[in-house]
């Protein structure tokens, strides 16, 4: 127990009235019926946690217990939700043909988002998060399955059947990604929140790595219904994770219970009172649109301006995992290099320029080292963004801001499809081109017009 071994530590130089404190703290605590173990009012103050190293990379899973049932199943749908990304986007060009279909039938689990995802915030802050998560991730196994079983018996001979399983997944999706998000900060305390999201951030970029690596391998050597059962077994891996898991550091809304669309304007009012939450959320909706829709160009564009094929997309998405990993690692272990909102704004800027010189670039080991940038850039960008937000959101509002923050997500095939449309007149490199140069006009004038931001920490 984290109290226990602060006692056990050697005191080195301390007054005799702090070591009675803490001796007292601990007696208190273990005759408290809101002791520690209790999820009603779990402690906070840092006087009597165990001393850190300056190197505490693993902090929140290692002092956490039940973030660490989350990081775990987080990892498991992480590595599903990429094998999918892959899986989906090299289907649909088999059996379309056409690229526009490869970046579309991805982007359409976005579409949901965009109906159903703010009132998933409104549930969320309602009900128990981590049942629903249960409940959403058992639907998605189901699905999986199903479709894995049609393609498999060659029952899917129309592009319209992938769009169908996508618009599915996506339903899924608009629920759980808030749900999963606001979790964490449910499982740590507040002081371990910049740690826990970063490793939450590693949990998806190393799986990029894993799942994008086995879908590659499953395409070349099998058949697309493996990489489908493999991700309804993922699926399955964190319902049963979550089923031991608790939420400590939920906080319970003294506030009278009223309707789900009264819950959902005053979600709304928050954000829209408050600058700076409002100046994150217009920046992660650049990110949003230039960022996100690069995976889904990314066979397209390794087929039309590389000359290439699976093999060299597939390296693509993997070193921007490596990109992204790296940047968790140097984030959970030692923090951010300046204060978060300035790193926020410097990310942006950074992942700009990547996207605008990978939309010039015709050689493809430019265009493949050139991803770590951006998945360097852009990790920085997600935990610094998140780490604000979810510093600045009391946990009664968690659920909608969050579902807000993902909200943007549901743009993607606005975007994929403009950015598409582009492509299909000057070709897919020169669309991602005017796209980053534009993201990075924008950039700029951010960086220079949000002096809160850039003071915020």
């Amino acid at each position: 127990m984290a109290y226990g071994k602060a006692l056990l530590q050697p005191i080195c130089g301390p007054t005799i009235d702090s070591a009675l404190l803490l001796f007292g703290s601990q007696i208190y605590n273990s005759l408290s019926p809101h002791s520690p173990q209790s999820p009603v009012n779990p402690p906070t103050n840092p006087a009597i946690r165990p001393p850190r190293s300056r190197v505490r990379t693993f902090s929140s899973i290692q002092e956490n217990v039940d973030y660490r049932y989350l990081w775990t199943g987080n990892l498991f749908a992480n590595c599903a939700q990429w094998l999918q990304f892959v899986t989906i986007g090299w289907l649909a060009l088999d059996i379309s043909g056409s690229a526009l279909h490869s970046i579309l039938t991805v982007a359409v689990r976005a579409l949901p988002v965009l109906i159903l995802g703010p009132w998933g915030g409104v549930l969320a802050d309602r009900y128990d998060r981590r049942k629903m998560v249960m409940v959403v991730q058992l639907v998605m196994v189901a699905s999986a399955v199903v479709f894995g079983i049609m393609v498999a018996l060659d029952k899917v001979d129309t592009i319209w059947h992938v769009y169908g399983y996508m618009l599915i997944s996506g339903i899924g999706f608009a629920f759980v990604q808030p749900l999963r998000q606001a979790l964490v900060a449910n499982t740590v305390p507040k002081d371990d929140l910049g740690n826990a999201l970063a490793l939450n951030a590693m949990a998806v970029t190393s799986m990029r790595l894993v799942g994008a690596g086995i879908s590659g391998v499953l395409i070349e050597t099998v058949d697309f219904q493996w990489n489908l059962f493999v991700e309804a077994g993922l699926y399955a891996g964190m319902i049963v994770l979550l089923i031991p898991m608790k939420m400590p550091f939920r906080e319970e809304s003294k506030r009278r219970r009223t309707s789900v669309v009264e819950d959902f304007k005053e979600g709304m009012g928050f954000i829209v009172t408050n600058a700076n939450l409002l100046r994150l959320m217009l920046m992660n909706f650049v990110r949003t649109g230039i960022f996100m829709p690069l995976l889904l160009f990314l066979p397209a564009y390794t087929q039309e301006a590389l000359g290439s094929g699976a093999g060299v997309s597939t390296a693509m998405v993997v070193v921007m995992g490596a990109g992204g990993l790296t940047a968790t690692i140097v984030i959970s272990s030692f923090g951010f290099f300046t204060k978060k909102g300035l790193v926020t704004l410097i990310s942006l800027v950074s992942g700009s320029s990547v996207i605008l010189i990978l939309g010039l670039s015709q050689w493809i080991w430019l265009s493949i080292s050139i991803m770590l940038i951006m998945g360097f850039f852009q990790t920085h960008f997600i935990v610094a963004n998140q780490t604000l937000i979810q510093t600045l959101v009391p946990d009664s509002l968690r659920g909608r801001v969050t579902s807000v923050w993902h909200y943007e997500s549901g743009l993607i095939p606005l975007f994929a499809a403009l950015t598409g449309g582009v492509g299909l007149l000057v070709g897919i490199d020169i669309a991602m081109a005017i796209g980053g140069g534009t993201a990075l006009a924008v950039s700029m004038l951010f960086l220079i017009r949000f002096a809160s931001i850039r003071s915020l920490d």
